[in-house]
């Protein structure tokens, strides 16, 4: 190995380290050093890796292009084409990263910048509630209109972020090897499900129980029987706030959602193949808003609020399936991995857990937002596909092309 390639294998590292922990707190800071690391990734073509799930990616890049093309507006596609960009962080952060150490290494940094993020989340909570029970206001209702975020412009994208983080740190407690200091990794998981809890996100807390479920049937499946009573006491200790938002899941109370789905389902049956084009469904949502709705209930209608049904309104069925094949197949691998290790905590089974537990999370968290959508969410979603793989190449059957 040259001096020239030791400087090229450290610097994309450390891009790869540098561009994923910045996307917890500043997308500018990110992207910046994304851009970097991909320049160097063009110095050395031949020594770039892809993952196996690489492909469903690449499909869906190239049918988001012939839909863009075939759209009746092509230059409204242009910011779905620009945050194609952001894929990027796959070949790089598994390029880049190529032991379960590295990877385990980075996602420490990761821990450490949504900590931050979660405890300005948590500072941003007790300002408003101080503010507003100072003037006696409606506090709940506050909670609804404008939830803490963090460094992020909008708190779905802070919630969905801190879910796929949160789940992340689970797993590396549960799996990952034994070192001295896990309390301290700890206690920045109570930080991000105090945050989390917090974010009074509906979506985020089902994509936790579904987490959670998972890697308790993983490890403990005996207590599996106590979650039940565990749900109906932690509902009942709760206060008056958080239950009113439990109850608000219901169908009765959510009916600017299914208004965007029966619209989008329209779309779909005009356009089944190329959809009506990216970022044409907002502006054309009057056009196949069903019959029977008179006056749209309150809500934002700029997207479908559901990413299979988005993506199949707007970039036709096969994005939809795409989305399908890309979610199943990071699970099927994941859990092949995960048989052909031994039980003992190792890296190589955090990784792997990791992955297929935020998979599952993006999978619940796509059925009420369009979470591809979000460049932050896409990237951190991205970048933990990129470690498990990494970790799937070290299992005893795995393949590594290094």
């Amino acid at each position: 190995m040259t001096l020239d390639e030791r400087k090229w294998r450290e610097w994309t590292a450390w891009s790869a380290l540098g561009a994923t922990a910045a996307n917890f707190a500043s997308i500018a800071a990110s992207h910046s050093i994304l851009g970097a690391g991909l320049g160097l990734l063009l110095l050395r073509p031949r020594a770039v890796r892809l993952p196996p799930v690489a492909w469903p990616l690449i499909a869906l890049l190239a049918w988001t292009l012939v839909s863009a093309a075939a759209s009746a507006d092509p230059a409204a596609a242009l910011p779905q084409i620009k945050k194609l960009y952001v894929f990027a962080i796959l070949p790089l952060v598994y390029t880049a990263l190529r032991t379960a150490d590295m990877c385990r290494r980075a996602t420490e940094a990761w821990f450490v910048v949504l900590v931050v993020t979660c405890g300005l989340a948590i500072a941003e909570f007790g300002a408003s509630a101080a503010s507003e029970l100072g003037r006696g206001g409606d506090f709940h209702g506050l909670l609804i209109a404008d939830r803490i975020r963090g460094f992020y412009s909008h708190w779905m994208t802070f919630s969905q972020v801190a879910t796929l983080g949160a789940l992340t740190l689970a797993c590396y407690l549960l799996y990952g090897r034994r070192r001295p200091g896990s309390g301290i990794w700890f206690a920045c998981g109570v930080v991000m499900a105090v945050a989390l809890v917090l974010s009074f996100t509906r979506s985020a807390w089902l994509a936790l129980l579904v987490g959670g479920l998972y890697l308790l049937a993983s490890a403990k499946p005996r207590a599996l029987a106590l979650v039940p009573v565990a749900a109906v006491a932690l509902y009942f200790c709760a206060p008056g706030g958080l239950q009113e938002r439990i109850r608000s899941i219901r169908p009765e109370a959510n009916q600017s959602r299914i208004v965007m789905w029966r619209t989008g389902l329209n779309m779909v049956a005009a356009h089944p193949l190329l959809g009506v084009g990216p970022e044409r469904v907002g502006p054309r949502f009057a056009e196949f808003q069903p019959e029977d709705v008179e006056e749209l209930p309150p809500g934002f209608y700029g997207h479908l609020h559901n990413l299979y049904i988005h993506y199949a309104a707007e970039r036709g069925v096969p994005a939809a399936l795409i989305v399908l094949w890309l979610f199943g197949q990071i699970l099927f691998d994941m859990r092949r991995g995960l048989k052909r290790l031994p039980e003992a905590c190792d890296d190589r089974r955090y990784l792997l857990q990791a992955g297929a537990s935020g998979t599952l999370v993006m999978a619940v968290l796509s059925c009420f937002d369009v979470t591809l959508g979000d460049s932050e969410v896409l990237a951190a979603f991205l970048a933990l596909a990129a470690i498990a793989y990494r970790g799937l190449a070290e299992t005893p059957s795995g393949s590594s092309a290094d």
